[in-house]
């Protein structure tokens, strides 16, 4: 029993600081008004602000966080990330002009990209598969967790103060995150995670040598953990999907408030009613996925899902309690697959110490799609409308969903739950 609840101290630890330190992400878009009367900064730069972040936690989780958490473990290099966070927020309340606030943003990015990187791998570290499901779900769901946290705490903020108000309350929360950290994230000495695609490699490194003597475990170049095949293609479905709900929580509002000419309050509402679904949807799949026999068969369902609301969504012209019914709904399979993308890592590295670097693929498809995918679909409605549009984010997970059926059967395999050795009870 005592093994039991150290297991989930490491892991609530890194869960509870991811969703602290996306409060780093969160902080930028209710402060942008504050910020354009104190620094009078751009529109062209609140977007630099927001893409420096990211591509400095891409940079950070792929360059960085996969490899160095692999081989130096997951303390040690998280720590060191957030503490970077840390003086970047810092530097930021003494900031006088953009260009200073925009490198700031490079430093907060390193925590938020290495922590999103380090997750999944604790989480998988601790737990044999059958026993992740509440934590992978409520892990997934932590960036929109972390929104939720300061688009809560923003009015009250910024009410009696101006945007570094935000950045106080953000440093609070990465110091918070950092010493969580530092005082409970820990790997066990025996991992009992049982994934497939560290069961063959692991088994022949821990096979005892004919001489009796200690078993070695084989040595690979810093990018053989990065060449996962069935990581990347799991990464390229997580583009295609993460990026098209992207564009839907990014028009939504002005889809319902412009083209519909709904009240701004009641398309507000349905825009927070489907980030409550995603929440909702996350937890649910997580449970699910953990439990379910065939897993592919749970992520080939949830794609589809996405696929046929994504192409009817900005097609619905509805009264508002349906509408806010499908939203929420809608939310609900759009908020499951990335708890489902991130949860398959574990399983599909080339061995259990490469990990690191297979949710590092992850993270890439989830920002490139960030950063791409909207910006097409804002074009699509520049020139075409909303029709056009859902028809684009729909095709989109429809590739994906192609993809997850051509490989379910190998993937299957890869999948399967053989018992684990040395398991937490």
């Amino acid at each position: 029993m005592a093994k039991k609840v150290a297991a989930w101290i490491p892991v609530w630890a890194i869960i509870v600081a991811s969703i602290l330190i996306s409060t780093q992400y969160g902080k930028v878009p209710p402060s942008q008004p504050s910020m354009i009367d104190a620094l009078g900064i751009s529109y062209t730069m609140q977007g630099l602000l927001m893409t420096a972040f990211s591509a400095s936690a891409l940079v950070m989780a792929m360059v960085f966080g996969g490899t160095l958490i692999d081989r130096l473990g997951a303390r040690k290099v998280v720590s060191v990330a957030l503490l970077a966070s840390v003086l970047g927020n810092v530097i930021a309340l003494f900031a006088t002009n953009d260009a200073a606030l925009l490198a700031t943003r490079v430093l907060e990015g390193a925590g938020y990209g290495v922590t999103m990187t380090a997750g999944p791998v604790i989480i998988a570290a601790w737990y044999e598969p059958k026993k992740r499901g509440i934590a992978s779900g409520v892990w997934g769901a932590n960036v929109g967790l972390g929104m939720l946290l300061s688009t809560g705490i923003a009015n009250p903020i910024l009410a009696a103060t101006d945007w570094t108000g935000m950045w106080v309350f953000s440093l609070v929360s990465t110091v918070l995150a950092l010493l969580l950290v530092v005082i409970c994230v820990k790997m066990p000495e025996c991992a009992p995670r049982a994934d497939a695609g560290a069961v063959a490699v692991d088994a022949a490194a821990a096979s005892a040598p004919a001489d009796g003597s200690s078993p070695k475990i084989p040595k690979h170049g810093l990018l053989w953990g990065y060449c996962a095949p069935f990581a990347i293609l799991t990464a390229f479905m997580f583009f295609l999907v993460g990026g098209a709900t992207d564009a839907f929580n990014s028009f939504t509002v002005t889809y319902l408030n412009v083209e519909l000419d709904r009240p701004y309050t009641e398309a507000n509402l349905t825009s927070m009613l489907a980030s409550f679904g995603m929440l909702v949807g996350s937890v649910v799949i997580g449970v699910i996925f953990a439990r379910a026999k065939d897993k592919m068969l749970v992520l080939i369902v949830n794609i589809a899902l996405c696929a046929v609301f994504l192409f009817a969504w900005f097609n619905m012209d509805a009264s508002m309690p349906v509408t806010y019914a499908v939203g929420f709904l809608g939310g609900c399979f759009l908020g499951a697959a990335p708890a489902l993308f991130f949860a398959i890592p574990p399983f599909v590295a080339r061995s259990s110490h490469t990990v690191g670097a297979a949710v590092a693929l992850v993270v890439l498809g989830q920002n490139l799609g960030t950063l791409a995918i909207p910006a097409i679909v804002g074009g699509v409605l520049d020139t075409s409308g909303y029709s056009v549009a859902a028809i684009v984010m729909g095709s989109l997970a429809c590739v994906a969903l192609v993809v997850a059926i051509a490989f379910k059967r190998t993937m299957n395999k890869k999948l399967a739950n053989p018992e684990p050795v040395g398991a937490i009870e």
